[in-house]
């Protein structure tokens, strides 16, 4: 009880830093640059709740990622609605879209159901393609006349940072709590969590769900960060960085996907700015990381060094050191 005392406002002081701190002196290149970075780092925990929480792999998750750039696009161009306003209805609308989705998808199993969030994905990126009078094809959507307010760079990261503080803080509550707990068990073992009488499918169809909506936001707000809309944002290949950023960040964390999010966004502009070969170091980065913490970076919360310490052990010839059981589980 102590410790959770002296926890809480630190977390609320680092959390008040985080979303405020371009007010304290940030450039405003550095506040420009971060902002996606924590868009990118929403929309990573956005794809933790498929692969952390359901245990599923999806090759479209960036279907839903487009559904929100297209969604308050159009809904500002035709309406002239607020782009919060928009943001909101567009992820409140992704929600029954991607349950019925979700449901069907959730049929198959494994690798089917990657393949199948593949197809989806695929078939909506051709769509908006080819639709050139509603999308403007390859060409995108420019000139979208947005909220004034977002024009200002602080307010523009102060509320994906905002948003992100919030997902989560919420989601590490959900999961200590009932709710969290059965889609866990649900993961962890289907059959005896229908005996209990929590429908695999129901369940995870709910929790991918919940997932869609929030890469929807996530969504929106790079519309917001970009001003415009191009179909490249909804391929496969935003689909798979993604997946990359919650490999790293920990699929069984919750921070870590963020950070991850954050920090790899960082990375590749830096190294995009300096080195024309900068995929080959983003891809040492990655085999370093899988190498070293298998876990993520959330492993480093979860179960300390540990990993890293039983591979220098076995390296030295010497015996491993044992795991920590008293650890482990979302953080």
């Amino acid at each position: 009880m102590r410790r959770r005392g002296v926890l809480v406002p630190v977390l609320l002081l680092l959390s008040l830093l985080f979303v405020f701190w371009p007010w304290l002196g940030g450039s405003p290149y550095l506040v420009n640059l971060v902002t996606g970075g924590v868009i990118w780092g929403i929309f990573a925990v956005s794809y933790d709740l498929v692969l952390g929480w359901t245990g599923e792999i999806s090759f479209g998750h960036a279907l839903w990622f487009g559904v929100g750039i297209y969604g308050v696009a159009l809904l500002v161009q035709g309406t002239h609605w607020d782009t919060m306003l928009a943001l909101m209805v567009v992820a409140l609308a992704t929600i029954p879209l991607a349950f019925v989705v979700h449901l069907v998808s959730l049929r198959l199993r494994g690798a089917y159901f990657a393949m199948i969030t593949f197809a989806v994905a695929e078939f909506a990126y051709l769509l908006v393609q080819n639709a050139t009078s509603l999308t403007g094809g390859t060409n995108g959507l420019t000139g979208i006349l947005l909220s004034p307010y977002l024009l200002s760079p602080n307010i523009l990261y102060a509320l994906p940072a905002a948003l992100l503080v919030i997902v989560v803080l919420s989601l590490r509550a959900v999961s200590r709590r009932r709710a969290g707990r059965i889609v866990h068990a649900v993961r962890d073992n289907p059959t005896r969590a229908a005996l209990f009488g929590h429908s695999e499918v129901l369940v995870k169809a709910i929790t991918l769900s919940a997932s869609s909506a929030l890469a929807a936001l996530a969504g929106g707000l790079y519309l917001a960060y970009q001003g415009m809309a191009f179909p490249d944002a909804m391929g496969s290949q935003t689909s798979f960085t993604v997946l990359l950023m919650v490999v790293i960040g920990g699929a069984d964390s919750i921070w870590g996907p963020a950070v991850a999010g954050i920090g790899l966004y960082l990375l590749e502009n830096s190294l995009t700015a300096t080195t024309a070969h900068w995929s080959l170091w983003l891809g040492v980065v990655y085999v370093l990381v899988v190498r070293f913490l298998p876990l993520g970076l959330g492993g480093l919360h979860t179960r300390g060094l540990w990993p890293w310490r039983q591979r220098v052990a076995i390296l030295q010839g010497g015996p491993a050191p044992a795991a920590d059981q008293n650890k482990g589980g979302q953080a």
